[in-house]
């Protein structure tokens, strides 16, 4: 599932760029560019998967925006970034699927290519100052989906309407219920995490 929102007449799709992230001890961390990248690309590979439209990713490498087509392969899940000005091979940039011995899927970008180098080592970071003091980063980026009809249906409802999609389809919803479904996930996914814990306690009490 991802979410969408009308910004400057385009459908931007959210995604987590920031730089910086709170650790389980509470500190404030910071995660390398790769991997920021990774998740960024890899939500991308995820919305264009659902075929609602073309996908792109852009992002700012060296001062200058440069604007990619996104396409994931059905079987394999590798994405491949695709520049809309060059059919040149060499311009492309893969990140690979992988699986580690534990049978867990995780992506790695191929910087063997200068094309991948050029975006891990270039891409624009901004500086955010907190009001405590500290300060935030965030890369360059954006994904963006193109979708006449979904676009015509966001601008008709105003701006705190936001699309949810998904491989079933795209649903038009307002943006507290949007956080409201965020939660939902969140409450879910703690559930999730704390069962094996009972069973595994349950059966150690026996």
């Amino acid at each position: 599932m991802a979410f969408g929102r009308l910004v400057n007449d385009k459908i931007v799709i959210d995604t987590n760029n920031a730089l910086n992230y709170k650790s389980k001890e509470g500190d404030i961390q910071q995660r390398k560019v790769d991997t920021a990248l990774i998740d960024i690309i890899k939500e991308a590979g995820q919305v264009a998967a659902m075929e609602h439209g073309a996908v792109m990713f852009s992002a700012k490498i060296n001062d200058e925006w440069k604007n990619y087509f996104v396409n994931r392969d059905e079987k394999t899940h590798n994405i491949v970034l695709k520049p809309t000005n060059s059919q040149n091979r060499d311009d492309f940039i893969y990140i690979n699927s992988n699986v580690n011995e534990q049978g867990y899927f995780y992506y790695t970008i191929n910087q063997k290519k200068e094309s991948a180098k050029e975006l891990v080592e270039g891409v624009g970071i901004t500086e955010h100052q907190n009001q405590d003091g500290t300060k935030s980063h965030y890369l360059e980026t954006n994904v963006r989906l193109y979708n006449e009809e979904l676009k015509k249906e966001l601008s008709e409802k105003g701006n705190e309407f936001i699309a949810v999609i998904s491989n079933a389809g795209i649903k038009v919803v307002n943006e507290a219920e949007m956080k409201a479904q965020k939660q939902e996930q969140q409450i879910q996914q703690t559930q999730e995490i704390k069962e094996p814990e009972k069973t595994h306690n349950q059966e150690f009490g026996r």
